[in-house]
């Protein structure tokens, strides 16, 4: 198995001349990106729903309101940069000047599913809630640095996710869930890595060997929401909790390697995750209006500021529409649902920190997903 890595040398020798900044990838790794979540800051602890079940807080699932089978899922996810570039190459001219014009900054795309899933609520009469996913999601990034150097990150996972979750006490105030994983991916190298010029003039292609790893793992997420017993001012709160990739998130733990590099892949550490949020049935002329305040991937931040696992954001409903507002490790986060029983279509846009502290580089993000459901 190879990868090939098309105009990487003519990129590099472009990228060497320019004079911005160089940097390093030190972003966050996450197995899934909801795009409502996106849009309301990153929020989704006290606030997820269906897919946010999966790798968010699974005793969500007792909150899905009602029963759901989706069809058809695709969410693309792409940043600023990699737009312009797009844009760039459609025109004409020196199209080895124009993919090196991005040096300095992170080339990203995001393309995930759900696919089959299937969303079972708490009936009338019971406690319990189930749901399951066939999820699929890969995500790559490309650092191009003015130091004849390239930094490169690429994870594809793919594996089935099973949720239950159940309430407890007489008025249904506490719920506990469970996620159970089985999650091959196929990444760049455990151990971060960059490659220079000089290797691409070795050798045009790379073996899996040199730049992959894969590996298999099943592993646990677990959470609890409580229902707060009084409310003010028709606002109603809940707190919630969970931990992420209980085992570790090795991806080692079965034997499952159809690549054979014989390297493993990204870890997806075990991560803490906590919060807070407020609902309203109605806020003015908007209805089901919740905010929420949460601490997220506590674990999943190797050496990084705290500030980098604050989110911040709310949601609302105005008929067909559901506007969302946010606030991202400090950046701005923003987007628009249309939402009608049997078909979503949803934007958000998000500024997700590539560097240790915040605002030290924002990676301004975009993403669409369009959604078939019954």
């Amino acid at each position: 198995m190879k990868f090939h890595i098309p105009l990487i040398a003519f990129t590099l020798l472009v990228a060497a001349g320019l004079s911005i900044e160089a940097h390093a990838l030190e972003q966050i790794v996450r197995p899934y990106q909801s795009i409502r979540s996106s849009a309301m800051g990153g929020v989704k602890i006290t606030t997820g729903l269906y897919d946010e079940n999966f790798f968010g807080n699974p005793a969500r699932v007792t909150y899905n309101p009602r029963f759901r089978m989706t069809l058809f899922d695709p969410m693309i996810e792409i940043n600023s940069t990699t737009i312009d570039t797009l844009g760039d190459l459609l025109e004409s001219g020196d199209t080895v000047q124009k993919i090196g014009s991005s040096a300095g900054s992170n080339n990203h795309v995001r393309f995930q599913t759900t696919l089959p899933s299937l969303y079972f609520p708490v009936p009338a009469e019971g406690r319990m809630a189930y749901a399951f996913g066939l999820i699929t999601s890969t995500q790559f990034d490309l650092d191009l640095r003015r130091t004849f150097r390239i930094d490169p990150q690429a994870f594809t996972d793919i594996g089935p996710a099973f949720t239950v979750g159940r309430r407890f006490l007489s008025d249904d105030r506490l719920s506990v869930g469970m996620t159970a994983h089985f999650t091959y991916r196929v990444s760049t190298r455990i151990d971060k890595m960059s490659y220079s010029f000089a290797d691409f003039l070795r050798s045009s292609t790379l073996s899996a060997k040199e730049i992959g790893g894969d590996g298999a793992m099943l592993d646990f997420d677990l959470g609890a929401m409580y229902r707060v017993p009084y409310t003010w001012k028709e606002f109603e709160f809940l707190g919630g909790a969970s931990i992420n990739n209980l085992l570790g998130g090795k991806y080692s733990n079965i034997e499952v390697h159809p690549a054979e590099t014989g390297n493993l892949p990204i870890a997806q550490p075990r991560t803490f995750n906590f919060g807070i949020s407020a609902r309203r049935p109605r806020l003015g002329p908007f209805s089901n209006f919740l905010a929420a305040l949460e601490f997220t991937d506590i674990g999943n931040n190797p050496n990084g500021s705290l500030f980098r696992t604050v989110h911040l954001g709310a949601e609302a409903r105005y008929g067909m529409l559901a506007p969302r507002l946010g606030i991202n490790q400090g950046y701005l986060a923003a987007g628009l649902g249309f939402l009608f029983r049997f078909f979503s279509l949803e934007y958000a846009t998000y500024g997700e920190e590539m560097s240790l502290n915040p605002g030290g580089y924002q990676d301004r993000r975009h993403a669409l997903r369009i959604a078939l459901q019954i």
